[in-house]
């Protein structure tokens, strides 16, 4: 099943004619299913191929007009709200043979201008209610030009409208600039990839199952369309795979909330979701939540761990999928993951991924190039890093006891705590699972199922004891740690004596200063902690 979705050169068709061929044999086949407008209460629609083409043609013949005819490929780059325009530009920017920037309107303005800058980028489009977002770049941006999109229903409208035309082949535009994404910029400024269209072919795949599973099913995929799972999800798998993702209004608070993803789930009938481990475990406190999933083949998850017992209470009703991945080496290639031991991984042979010893019975993750060429050419990380014969992931794995060939995540090399007696455990914020002398240990995970609790970070470094802060669901309310201490009691039972937690090193955010979150909902480890460093210090 791994390798059926790569296609040799000569059977890849370029994404325009991809789109037009597929609205010309199959016109009413449905390519996404849209909300009806910004409000959730209006409910959902097919959107068809015959519409995603028109609009396509409608998006090309807009960027020739406000841009003309380019000679030399011209970078633009794109923020804007969470919805199909970044398709249609995605398609236009193909036909008209632009390379597309997709930032994320999280960046600082130092990294915005570090990306622009990096690859020449000099005409900036927003939609509206995202054009701030440049305007707050002036005047480092007086040269450039800056322009709205139009709204999305004027893409919608169908019209009379003559098809822009494509004439180019694969080996024509196989190597052009087809999207550029960057780096999260977590340990410095982001760092812009460019991927050219072959390694777009294999950007959302890898070289493992992903595809052939939600190929055909409608997918939920609460993920912005900038983000590289957005682009997979929303874009390639739909394309090329008949993936049909299901697409969020764009009132959709940000951080997702579990009661607003359960009104989608009874508004539309979704097969599959793509989730972050966040909005998940949300999920599972409320029953009435998890009994509309039920009717799901698949849930996966990406972008930090999910616990075990988060994932356990999914894996009951649905195959629970796990999918990773990074900016620099597209999808992982995983394999269909057991159903029992869903928290594994399985990584497929031909993505090249070896095991290389850290420390006791944990391993970092190392993509080694193959020697086969026609094997290296699905290993889009050594196109990003040409020079390189083997790509150092930094995550850390444990294998599976008994079935060889399974992984478990363990965290981040640079997330590891050592206390001052030496001992070590990962406290990243983006982990479920601590580690001690070789043992997984799921701390947050055990206290997230508290339905009080929505935050935890673990940490001590250089300490000899370890502190937890927990953030509270209601940050007005009167809990204690008293009153908290039987779940974190279930977590403090599975560690060892050296990280084992005490109530007077236990400390609760503040009424108006609740944990720092980053794009994915999740905590972020680094500011939370800055802003608590007063408290944490008084710990001490």
């Amino acid at each position: 099943m791994g390798d059926s979705n790569i296609l040799p050169d000569a059977k890849i068709t370029p994404i325009p004619v991809l789109v037009d061929e597929k609205a010309s044999n199959t016109p009413d086949r449905t390519f996404a299913i849209i909300p009806k407008t910004a409000n959730i209460n209006d409910g959902f629609r097919d959107y068809k191929y015959s519409e995603l083409a028109h609009a396509g043609n409608k998006m090309s013949w807009w960027l020739e007009k406000e841009l003309g005819k380019s000679a030399i490929p011209e970078t633009i780059a794109y923020m804007g709200a969470p919805d199909l325009r970044y398709t249609f530009l995605y398609i236009a920017a193909q036909k008209t043979r632009r390379p597309l920037l997709f930032p994320l309107n999280q960046n600082s303005r130092a990294g915005h201008l570090g990306i622009l800058t990096a690859i020449g980028c000099k005409t900036l489009l927003a939609s509206r209610d995202q054009i701030e977002l440049w305007n707050a770049l002036y005047p480092e941006i007086d040269t450039f030009k800056v322009l709205v999109v139009p709204e999305l229903e004027y893409f919608l409208k169908v019209e009379e409208i003559k098809e822009y035309p494509y004439n180019f082949s694969w080996q024509d535009v196989k190597d052009d600039v087809g999207i550029i994404l960057h780096t999260s910029g977590s340990t410095g400024l982001p760092k812009p990839i460019k991927y050219t269209n072959y390694m777009l072919s294999i950007f959302a795949t890898g070289s493992g199952d992903m595809a052939t599973m939600f190929e055909g099913l409608r997918t939920l995929v609460p993920l912005p369309p900038s983000w590289g799972f957005g682009v997979a999800f929303h874009m390639i798998m739909p394309i090329q795979f008949g993936t049909i993702p299901i697409s969020l209004p764009t009132d959709s608070p940000q951080p997702l909330t579990a009661e607003y993803v359960d009104k989608v789930h009874t508004s539309v009938q979704a097969e599959a979701g793509v989730y972050i481990p966040y909005v998940l475990e949300q999920l599972s406190k409320t029953p009435q939540y998890l009994e509309h999933m039920k009717g799901m083949k698949y849930i996966g998850y990406g972008g930090a761990p999910l616990s075990r017992e988060i994932g356990d209470i999914f894996a009951k009703f649905t195959h629970v999928q796990p999918m990773m991945g990074s900016t620099e080496a597209g999808s992982w290639g995983l394999r269909k993951s057991d159903p029992k031991d869903w928290i594994y991984y399985d990584f497929d042979p031909s993505s090249g991924f070896q095991f290389h010893k850290f420390q006791d019975d944990l391993y970092e993750s190392v993509i080694v190039k193959h020697k086969d060429p026609e094997m290296a050419k699905r290993q889009l990380v050594f196109y990003v890093f040409p020079d390189l014969e083997e790509f150092h992931t930094k995550d850390i794995w444990k294998e599976h006891e008994s079935k060889k060939g399974l992984w478990q995540y363990a965290g981040r090399m640079d997330d590891f705590v050592k206390l001052s007696s030496l001992t070590k455990f990962n406290a990243t914020h983006a982990s479920t699972q601590f580690l001690c002398a070789g043992y997984c240990f799921r701390v947050e995970g055990l206290i997230l199922k508290d339905s009080r609790v929505t935050g935890a970070i673990m940490g001590g470094d250089g300490q000899m004891r370890p502190f937890l802060l927990l953030e509270l669901a209601d940050d007005s309310s009167h809990e204690t740690i008293d009153s908290l201490w039987p779940s974190i009691k279930v977590a403090n039972d599975s560690l060892s004596a050296e990280i084992q937690l005490q109530k007077n090193m236990v400390l609760l955010t503040k009424e108006g200063k609740r944990m720092k979150r980053g794009f994915k909902g999740l905590p972020n480890r680094r500011e939370t902690l800055l802003d608590y460093a007063k408290e944490i210090e008084n710990l001490y």
